[in-house]
């Protein structure tokens, strides 16, 4: 029984090393002849293209309808927003300001377009809540809505790392609209929140 625990036992040791040394190997650092290569790969994801542009379609002041649907029970209430850069050219920031069930809410949106990973990355975060969401995508074909795919948490249900999509949809318009779906759902009838933005100037 001893000698059968001790050979499990190096058995396993030798597997760990094994795997450790085909990590260690996977993620080995780069050498220095590639160094310089990495540096300038590292170096042009620094500069905004032609996806960064569509960003500033966003720029100024907006009127803004918000509208519950599905188990948040119905429900609109009207806000302001503003959408502006945060790093000019690479990162915008849009801030919403709405009512919901009596309370007032602050959200902000941080998108931009991440070069390396070649996607739309964003982040959420809002004065009710301690939890930031996070979400990326790409536009769809006609080049009009951008969708984006992430994870939310849920604690009324309780549920962590939901699945959710949200689309821009008609982004850049004078009048848009952010659609926010639970495709824990299913296949239909999704769509829990919509956020109307109007263009003030």
């Amino acid at each position: 029984m001893q000698l059968t625990l001790v050979l499990a036992a190096l058995a396993l040791t030798g597997a760990t090393v094994f795997a450790v040394q085909q990590k260690s190997e996977r993620f080995a650092y780069p050498k220095p002849d590639d160094m310089q290569a990495g540096m300038a790969r590292w170096m042009g994801t620094f500069k905004p293209g032609p996806a960064h542009e569509r960003l500033k379609e966003l720029v100024g002041e907006w009127e803004v309808t918000m509208r519950m649907g599905g188990s948040m029970g119905g429900g609109e209430s009207k806000g302001t927003a503003t959408a502006s850069w945060f790093v000019d050219g690479k990162w915008l920031q849009l801030d919403t300001h709405y009512s919901v069930m009596g309370q007032k809410v602050d959200h902000r949106t941080t998108l931009g377009y991440d070069n390396f990973k070649q996607r739309y990355v964003a982040s959420f975060v809002d004065s009710l809540q301690t939890t930031l969401n996070t979400a990326s995508g790409h536009f769809g074909q006609s080049g009009d809505d951008l969708f984006l795919w992430g994870t939310i948490d849920e604690p009324i249900t309780p549920e962590q790392d939901k699945f959710v999509k949200y689309v821009y949809r008609g982004f850049g318009k004078d009048k848009w609209v952010l659609e926010i779906h639970d495709m824990m759902i299913g296949e239909a009838n999704t769509k829990v929140l919509e956020f109307e933005y109007t263009r003030k100037k």
